[in-house]
């Protein structure tokens, strides 16, 4: 199945849920941008790739960021457009593929930002590159480029290939792991309770299997300089600058 078919038939229906306190995760980003010095320069404009719900949209937004949020899923698209308007924020909303040039290449971003493992998602490592090559593309000069991504060099085997998600009393969500040299095949298991009864649903997808380094790496013969890269809310987070 298709990253794409995998949000929309499965892994996006719970995919809030999943994420924990949204609230507290959201705060803690904005107080990481403003940490870092990472607020508006220059032209106050950012796009947010694989933007979800808008944990990190919003806080963008609420920093004084002109920003485009662009996701391929209509149900967090959805909660994102919920969020906007709850809080009366400005955002230019896309439906559609990160990797679709036309969508941003006539912004003029001073940021681009994509996190929660979003580069992990695309079809293979050359994709993944040019994808990065296209957003140093059009990055103003000084502009900076934020990643959070999970480490995949170490192979995970038997039991380890287990991981306990989430769970309350109306949910499990396990998450199970197969490595190949090159792609990781994730599989997301849920039980539901569901008038009383505990019902299943499974869909897995593919992912690539990206480590520090090679990100890094690729950063680096871009023309990327790297300032930050350090653990965030349980992922890998990178700041480079043009």
């Amino acid at each position: 199945m298709t990253t794409k078919k995998h949000y929309e038939s499965h892994l996006g229906n719970f995919y809030t849920w999943m994420l924990g306190d949204w609230e507290k995760k959201s705060q803690e980003f904005k107080s990481f941008l403003i940490q870092k010095n990472l607020i508006p320069k220059f032209s106050k404009k950012a796009i947010d790739m694989g933007a979800g719900n808008g944990m990190q949209a919003i806080p963008l937004a609420e920093l004084g960021y002109e920003v485009t949020a662009i996701d391929f899923n209509p149900q967090l698209l959805s909660e994102l457009n919920q969020n906007v308007k709850n809080r009366s924020l400005p955002m230019q909303l896309v439906d559609g593929e990160i990797t679709n040039f036309s969508l941003w290449k006539d912004i003029n971003p001073e940021l681009i930002l994509c996190c929660g493992d979003t580069i992990s998602h695309l079809d293979s490592f050359e994709e993944i590159k040019a994808w990065m090559e296209q957003c140093y593309t059009i990055l103003l000069p000084g502009g900076k480029f934020i990643l959070s991504f999970r480490d995949y060099s170490k192979t995970l085997q038997d039991q380890e290939r287990f991981i306990p998600v989430k769970s309350d009393e109306n949910r499990i969500h396990t998450c199970i792991l197969d490595f190949s040299d090159k792609n990781i095949l994730v599989t997301d298991l849920l039980y539901e309770k569901i008038n009383g009864d505990w019902q299943m649903s499974v869909s897995s997808y593919r992912k690539v299997r990206i480590t520090v380094a090679i990100i890094h790496n690729y950063l680096k013969e871009i023309g990327f300089r790297v300032d930050v890269s350090e653990e965030f809310q349980r992922m890998n987070l990178v700041v480079a600058t043009k």
